[in-house]
């Protein structure tokens, strides 16, 4: 039980940005009657965001229960 506690908000944030990349996916692209791309572009970059956080957050757990012994 100890290791889903302590990496559990490395894990959430994971999750998060796993769920930008579906939402992006799932809304798709498409070309309005201007011919202008219209795309859900906001959600690739939360997406790199929350891996980064993600892994961040693991490293410094990491480090941290290493330290602890």
């Amino acid at each position: 039980m100890g290791i889903i506690k302590r990496y559990l908000l490395a894990f959430l944030f994971s999750i998060c940005g796993f769920a930008c990349l579906i939402a992006y996916k799932a809304i798709g692209s498409y070309i309005d009657e201007n011919g202008v791309l219209v795309e859900p572009f906001g959600f690739i970059p939360l997406f790199w965001l929350f891996q980064l956080l993600s892994v961040s957050v693991f490293a410094v757990s990491f480090i941290k229960s290493r330290r602890a012994g």
